[in-house]
């Protein structure tokens, strides 16, 4: 009985809160394996100091939505979850070929300070969706082709709030600066990889375009 109740309530939790998953069926066998892995945007990398990678990504669609908010806050969960619900009912059919399309990772949320604050997410599209990816049927979700790009990013585990992301991002610009590299300062990405319910060895990055 107790552990019929500490899945349910773990499948409660998880549809409640931005997370990488497909079923719930998923869901609970992720959360006794803890092995559930996704298919990764690809990308070449090179160790430049300290932790501190260069990687270059190639031209590759994503799915995107975004909102303008005043500014980040302890909030920022719902506002998360808003966005990620949208593109995750892009994958699970809510688009012009009403087919289910597998779920990838990284989520980034790219992080842009004009009068406000622009937020906007993105899913990679599959290698196997690349060639002719489905159209969103939201309008407010799109398909976006994003360049070849090179960006700064470094690793760290744990769980993230909006504190702990802003620090982030500072602590890395810094990073970046003691090693001489130019990078756009004014935009940073916020880059998950995990289903909350994966308690170990996290994957968490704030990525800084290369000038």
């Amino acid at each position: 009985m107790r552990i019929f109740i500490f899945f349910s309530l773990l499948i409660c939790h998880t549809l409640a809160a931005p997370a990488i998953f497909e079923t719930a069926e998923q869901i609970v066998r992720s959360a006794l394996s803890l092995t559930q892995s996704y298919e990764e945007a690809p990308y070449e990398a090179t160790l430049i100091g300290d932790e501190v990678y260069e990687r270059v990504y190639p031209s590759k669609k994503w799915v995107c939505t975004k909102l303008t908010v005043n500014e980040e806050s302890e909030q920022q969960q719902v506002t998360d979850g808003t966005m990620f619900w949208k593109l995750f009912n892009y994958i699970q059919g809510a688009n012009n070929k009403d087919k289910k399309i597998p779920m990838t990772v990284p989520v980034t949320t790219h992080v842009t300070k004009t009068s406000g604050t622009e937020l906007e997410m993105c899913f990679y599209i599959n290698a196997d969706e690349q060639a002719d990816a489905a159209a969103p049927n939201n309008p407010d979700v799109y398909i976006k082709e994003e360049p070849t790009r090179t960006i700064y990013t470094r690793t760290i585990g744990g769980y993230m709030n909006t504190a702990s992301w802003k620090t982030e991002a500072q602590e890395l610009a810094a990073k970046l600066q003691e090693l001489g590299v130019n990078f756009e300062g004014n935009s940073y990405w916020k880059v998950g990889y995990d289903a909350p319910f994966k308690f170990w060895n996290r994957r968490n990055e704030i990525w800084y375009l290369k000038k």
